[in-house]
């Protein structure tokens, strides 16, 4: 809304400039010959300019020209050049000329008149046309955002199903053999899910909390094995107030369980880096893969591509991705350089 109210107020000095200058400029050569009271000679002719320019461009040129009415468009124009010479008219009284010899020396009003209010009515049609120019270009720009924050909030806003329903049937076996960690993982899988649905929808988090919803996830990875898992993590070089845009590395982490090897404790891996350097961050992931490719997940998650479209949309020319795989590797490196987000 205050986006709107500035663009209006500038649509409206920018229409006052054109008509205090327009009336200018006519009325100079007049006042120059002398004989003429400045002020209600220069108040007169705002008043034609004014007048042709503002009934030219937000009532004819929408009503009628710009639907393809060019005859009614036309006779309206000449109802309006009539209309205000007759207003010239009765105005004229009002002229005050210092010298009476100017004044019969002075053409008649509908030809004094004639020439500012034609070149007043070109001068709106133009701008009529800049006008519908620009609303079109405003109106696609309007539209394109909308679509990127309708994208980027599905975005944000998805979680994997297939996630959640083995993180509950964790929880529901833990509960069945009285562990101690079931209240601790309620509460981690609670804050994962306000993270999710709420958190996500602000501009930008604190790294901390994307960092923390990370491990959360690991941890409820971790329940499916008995086994130590060979997960390594590394957050040491992170500053916790740092900003960032939610759900961004959350599915680097989700790929590398989804498509890896890592719940197997002999072979599988995995190993995380956060860092912070001033305001880039620099995010690494690698793990290995199986000698057979797997998919663990069809349903859900964001996906790798999906986020470097919304990467492309935050940080235009502002982050880098390298993706490397190998037949027992996957990695990925991320640097967003967050300075001017």
């Amino acid at each position: 809304m205050d986006s709107d109210k500035k663009r209006l107020r500038k649509k409206r000095t920018v229409e006052a400039a054109i008509v205090i200058g327009f009336a200018i400029i006519f009325a100079a050569p007049s006042l120059l010959k002398g004989g003429l009271d400045f002020t209600p000679f220069l108040f007169k002719m705002i008043i034609v300019s004014a007048a042709a320019f503002i009934v030219n461009v937000h009532v004819l040129a929408p009503r009628h020209l710009f639907r393809g009415r060019y005859p009614r468009y036309l006779a309206d124009i000449l109802l309006l050049m009539a209309a205000t010479l007759l207003v010239m008219r009765l105005l004229e009284p009002w002229q005050e000329y210092t010298d009476p010899q100017s004044l019969a020396n002075t053409p008649g009003i509908p030809f004094r008149w004639l020439l500012p209010l034609v070149g007043m009515l070109f001068v709106s049609t133009l701008y009529s046309f800049y006008l519908r120019e620009k609303s079109v270009k405003n109106r696609e720009i309007d539209m394109k955002h909308q679509n990127i924050e309708f994208e980027m909030k599905f975005l944000k806003t998805q979680i994997n199903p297939h996630f959640l329903f083995n993180a509950l049937n964790n929880i529901y076996a833990l509960s069945i053999i009285k562990s101690e960690r079931t209240p601790d993982m309620i509460l981690k899988l609670s804050d994962m899910l306000r993270f999710t649905l709420y958190d996500s929808e602000n501009k930008k988090v604190k790294l901390k909390r994307e960092i923390e919803y990370i491990n959360n996830y690991i941890e409820f990875q971790k329940l499916k094995n008995d086994s130590d898992l060979n997960i390594r993590i590394d957050t040491s070089g992170c500053n916790d107030e740092f900003m960032i845009e939610p759900m961004i590395l959350i599915p680097f982490i989700e790929n590398s369980f989804k498509h890896g090897n890592i719940d197997n404790p002999k072979k599988g891996w995995l190993q995380l880096s956060v860092k912070t350097l001033g305001p880039i961050l620099v995010f690494q992931v690698r793990n290995s893969l199986p000698p057979i490719a797997i998919n663990k997940d069809v349903v859900g998650g964001i996906g790798v591509e999906n986020v470097r479209k919304r990467l492309d949309i935050l940080y235009p020319s502002r982050y880098e991705m390298k993706i490397d795989k190998t037949e027992t590797e996957f990695g990925v490196f991320l640097k967003i350089d967050t300075f001017a987000s």
